[in-house]
């Protein structure tokens, strides 16, 4: 029996998760820039992809997962460099709650776009190991999920306290985010725990994704926009 029967079934929950997340997209759809719409509409055309791929595999020749994994990486490249255009876009924000951040925001979204490149291209070379090849594309559900958890958990945080303003509500933007990346590393460790029971082996693809996201933790409280890494950024992307 080939592995992972109902993968793309449990794909869709964090796809809709994401959709809920970036609702203000959606909602302001005629309204987004141009950047915007390359990176939603593409990250969307992706993640549809992510999910139908465990289908084809098990459904269809193995030749029609081929050629649209082929479309998948193309799609993934698009994501990849909107992506980069959008931190340009964050970096010149002038207000709202990112913005005493935006540079440290940016840096930790530069290190995502890095481990959503790596995850791809590591689940291209192992794509004759259905096992490691499998679990390299389910981690790159993991180095995009924060942002949308984070627009998430806004909504029903929102309905409880009512806020006029942002600084009305009794918590910094950078707690919620470390409240949602504890919960995805909780995630990632119950799958690594989960494959050693089964297999008694561990993944290195979960365990990146996992240790990048802790990083990101101190990250976001010690650097702050320190000036050098103000410099940095700015010389890169201005």
């Amino acid at each position: 029996m080939k592995p992972f029967p109902k993968l793309h079934l449990w794909l869709i929950l964090p796809f809709v998760v994401t959709l809920a997340g970036f609702n203000g997209y959606w909602s302001g759809f005629t309204e987004a820039s141009f950047q915007w719409h390359l990176h939603g509409l593409s990250a969307t055309s992706w993640y549809i992809i992510l999910i139908i791929q465990p289908w084809l595999y098990h459904n269809r020749p193995i030749q029609v997962h081929r050629k649209v994994g082929m479309v998948g990486l193309l799609l993934a490249g698009i994501v990849v460099a909107s992506a980069l255009s959008v931190v340009k876009g964050n970096l010149l924000t002038v207000d709202g709650p990112i913005f005493p951040i935006r540079y440290s925001l940016s840096f930790i979204d530069i290190l995502t776009v890095m481990g959503f490149t790596t995850s791809v291209i590591m689940s291209v070379l192992n794509a004759k190991n259905t096992q490691v090849h499998a679990r390299w594309m389910i981690s790159t559900v993991f180095w995009v999920l924060a942002p949308a958890t984070v627009r998430l958990s806004f909504l029903p945080l929102g309905m409880l306290y009512q806020p006029k303003e942002f600084s009305d509500f009794p918590f910094l933007w950078t707690d919620v985010f470390i409240w949602n990346t504890v919960l995805i590393v909780g995630l990632i460790v119950f799958l690594i725990f989960r494959d050693y029971l089964k297999e008694k082996k561990v993944y290195f693809s979960y365990v990146l994704v996992g240790i990048v996201q802790l990083i990101s933790i101190p990250l976001i409280i010690e650097m702050k926009d320190t000036p050098w890494l103000r410099n940095v950024l700015d010389a890169v992307f201005k």
